[in-house]
């Protein structure tokens, strides 16, 4: 980053000194780096600048007062919530000091009243871009006629996209977009992190987001949590797990039979939409994986959400 960017962001913050800890992984376009005045860290987001973005800082404003918790916003000298430069929007948030959770019954039930909560926030403000799921699918689906890759795979992950069930009749709501292990810190208190991709629309896309977990981690994250590679040779159900989730969920959201009937379908879409990234550690031949045995457990969690819903 050069000096007069690091220049700017200083004053745009009245900060004296500025030190950069480490750079966050991220996607794209996309960079967030941990910072410190030598007094309070922050975590500094640049984006491309978009008027949906804007849009969503403003919303997490206004909605700071509710039930979940999510980092604050810092405001800039003007009392704006970003600063634009070169096409770019940065934002600085207040870092939240947690670590980041591994599968246990005491999480999946924490996170199932959090994002339960989160569903139920209030949606007043109607710049919060909407999710077009079928609108997204036929973005994926042209990259996965140009991808080069496997010619059966392809084809079966067209197909699905294909014949992907209409989504009129789901419950809309508040939209994380990119719920996962390492978005949700803490352990008493949840935090909400990464609002890049927040949208009204579809709640059930968040919930196959996390079903999508419960057919357990990727190899790349297996470090993080100290699991054995080899032993791990094929994606296992945390069925347990899921049933932890759904029991707390249940308590603050009511599914209909259109959500639940398209859940499995939600979670394959989760592992479809990074079938076509790098592969890096296998993880490609891990999503479709992933997808496979969802397909498989399709009935499995049907059920099981029919159990705590209908």
């Amino acid at each position: 980053m050069n000096s007069s960017i690091i220049n700017k962001i200083k004053k745009e913050y009245n900060l004296r000194n500025l030190i950069f800890l480490k750079k966050f992984e991220t996607r794209g376009k996309r960079r967030a780096f941990l910072i410190t005045d030598n007094k309070n860290k922050y975590v500094l987001k640049i984006l491309p600048k978009k008027k949906e973005l804007i849009a969503r800082l403003g919303f997490l404003s206004e909605i700071k007062n509710q039930s979940v918790n999510f980092p604050t916003i810092i405001n800039t000298k003007a009392n704006k919530k970003y600063f634009s430069q070169s096409n770019n929007l940065f934002f600085l948030s207040e870092y939240i000091n947690q670590k980041e959770n591994k599968p246990s019954r005491y999480f999946f039930s924490k996170l199932g009243h959090a994002v339960g909560e989160f569903h139920n926030i209030k949606i007043k403000n109607s710049r919060i871009p909407n999710l077009d799921i079928e609108k997204k699918i036929k973005k994926l689906k042209t990259l996965f006629f140009r991808k080069k890759m496997d010619i059966k795979i392809k084809k079966e992950i067209i197909n699905f996209f294909d014949s992907f069930p209409l989504i009129p009749g789901t419950t809309i709501g508040l939209v994380h977009g990119d719920i996962s292990y390492f978005n949700i810190l803490g352990k008493k208190k949840l935090f909400f992190i990464d609002f890049d991709d927040m949208s009204q629309g579809p709640i059930i896309y968040d919930l196959g987001q996390i079903i999508a977990f419960m057919f357990n981690l990727i190899p790349f994250d297996f470090p993080k949590f100290k699991m054995n590679k080899k032993r791990m040779s094929k994606p296992l159900f945390l069925k347990n797990g899921f049933e932890f989730f759904l029991k707390k969920y249940s308590q603050e959201i009511k599914l209909s039979a259109k959500d639940i009937e398209i859940l499995p379908y939600m979670a394959m879409l989760a592992c479809a939409e990074n079938i076509y990234l790098k592969s890096i550690d296998g993880i490609f031949k891990w999503n479709y994986k992933r997808f496979k045995i969802i397909e498989e457990e399709k009935d499995i969690i049907i059920n099981l959400s029919k159990k705590y819903f209908i």
